[in-house]
């Protein structure tokens, strides 16, 4: 018989914050039941661990800085995961998150690593104007179109504007939409070998210092003006 999760207010999520603080450890809500909620502007002094839980709504992150992980990993949003002009300065962990909406990670910097190999999501995979001082893995990820109210939203992956400080390692993923890379600056390497994009990807402008692979990379056009 499958575990019931067990379920945290908004309330008892603060108050969890303020102990994980004090006690110099991660915040755990891991395996949990969790409402949507939201930080703006707020400095979290620890890691967060959201593995295996469950947000029934969204969760959004607006000019936070967070000292430490934030572990997604086999978590599910029931709407957007949008995390905008914050700092995390550890690890950014999602392997194998289910979103049911949109994920945007916009303008914000990452002193770490991003890790969301094998991620599920409905709308677009967000990542316009961020910065990550490490790599980028959205390996065997899957991004689907998804219809709401006010229309499509396509399952695309944007990378545009963006600086990462190590590779892109993209391979094998699965889009709805287009992969636009536009003007980013990327110092080691790009994969993309085994993608499937059923749109364009677009490479304009971006800097890659290291190796561009792209064997058996499936799209309806290349456009590869790169800098």
């Amino acid at each position: 018989m499958e575990q019931l999760l067990q379920r945290f207010t908004e309330q008892e999520i603060f108050q969890e914050l303020r102990n994980a603080e004090r006690e110099n450890r991660t915040a755990d809500f891991s395996n949990k039941l969790l409402p949507e909620f939201s930080f703006s502007g707020k400095e979290i002094n620890t890691g967060i661990n959201l593995k295996g839980s469950t947000i029934q709504g969204a969760l959004h992150l607006d000019e936070c800085i967070i000292k430490g992980d934030i572990n997604l990993e086999q978590a599910l949003v029931y709407a957007t995961l949008y995390i905008s002009k914050s700092e995390i300065r550890g690890n950014f962990i999602a392997n194998q998150i289910r979103i049911r909406e949109v994920l945007n990670l916009m303008a914000s910097i990452f002193q770490k690593n991003i890790n969301m190999e094998g991620s599920s999501i409905k709308g677009f995979l967000g990542l316009n104007k961020v910065q990550i001082e490490e790599n980028l893995n959205i390996s065997k990820s899957i991004i689907k179109d998804i219809t709401t109210k006010i229309g499509i939203i396509r399952g695309d992956v944007y990378l545009k504007d963006a600086k990462v400080n190590g590779s892109v390692i993209a391979e094998e993923i699965i889009s709805d939409g287009l992969g636009n890379f536009e003007n980013s600056m990327i110092t080691r390497n790009l994969n993309l070998k085994n993608s499937r994009f059923k749109e364009a990807v677009i490479l304009s402008g971006t800097i890659i210092e290291g190796e561009v692979e792209t064997q058996g990379m499936i799209c309806k056009n290349l456009i590869a003006h790169m800098a």
